[in-house]
């Protein structure tokens, strides 16, 4: 509970007026984790923080009339795939396959953000 109470509040400091996209403040790693390891775990973390700020942009657009009742479903879509993803990365990293869960997770993270820098562009266009 602790651990998502400190995901939505950072995930906060991406939506800004304008939304513009901020570095959050590193969630805190198991230290006893292997370098490696906590390398991958933030950026499923961080991964998890684009998420939650995108589909917050998502709903204020679609709230707003920005979004049709169909591009907000095409865009809560593609956060449920990368939710499955970045779910699927945690797997990989408990299991022990620290490469193969950074480079999912480093993955889903450009994706997410290529996503959040679309969703917020839309939102600044609006009129």
């Amino acid at each position: 509970m602790k651990a998502l109470l400190s995901v939505v509040v950072l995930s906060l400091g991406f939506v800004l007026s304008g939304c513009a996209l901020v570095q959050p403040a590193a969630i805190p790693v198991d230290q006893s984790l292997p370098k490696a390891a906590q390398t991958a775990q933030s950026s499923i973390n961080e991964a998890n923080i684009l998420i939650i700020a995108t589909a917050n942009v998502v709903a204020q657009n679609f709230k707003d009339g920005i979004y049709t009742e169909s591009e907000k479903n095409s865009y809560r879509d593609k956060l449920k795939h990368a939710a499955q993803d970045v779910d699927a990365a945690q797997v990989l990293l408990r299991a022990g396959d620290i490469t193969k869960a950074t480079n999912q997770a480093a993955l889903i993270k450009m994706a997410l953000t290529a996503l959040h820098k679309e969703v917020a562009a839309k939102a600044r266009s609006k009129p």
